[in-house]
């Protein structure tokens, strides 16, 4: 049956609590929690949102992925209506899940509303 240690990394290796002692050849497998949750990192990149793009665009179902050697969060962004389902994705936000700085770029914003454009035309044409 699995059970869980707690420890950290120092210098790139694990250390375990003081009072864990595993049989050698132990197999185990190391899962990383990151520092920032998930609600939180969700917070910055509607904040973000807001201010580089505008408020009719919310940060979707995150997942989080490893990028080199960091973990991220990263949101798709969604076209919100308070009376329609979301539209998109029309890019993704990405906050790294370590520091909290948002890894997405300006250039990226003008993107964001090119496609949020084209893709409010295809979904509700002008009659």
């Amino acid at each position: 049956m699995p059970q869980t240690y707690q420890g950290v990394i120092e210098h790139g290796n694990i250390r375990l609590m003081p009072d864990v002692n595993l049989p050698e050849g132990t197999c185990v497998y190391v899962t990383v929690i990151p520092t920032l949750d998930e609600r939180y990192a969700r917070r910055k990149a509607a904040a973000w949102l807001a201010a580089q793009v505008g408020d009719q665009l919310m940060p979707g179902s995150a997942t989080l992925i490893r990028q080199e050697h960091h973990l991220v969060w990263s949101f798709p962004v969604m076209i919100g209506s308070p009376f329609e389902e979301p539209l998109g994705p029309i890019g993704y936000v990405e906050v790294d899940a370590e520091t909290g700085t948002i890894l997405t770029t300006s250039k990226l914003a003008k993107e964001f509303l090119q496609n949020a454009e084209h893709l409010a035309n295809s979904a509700f044409p002008l009659k």
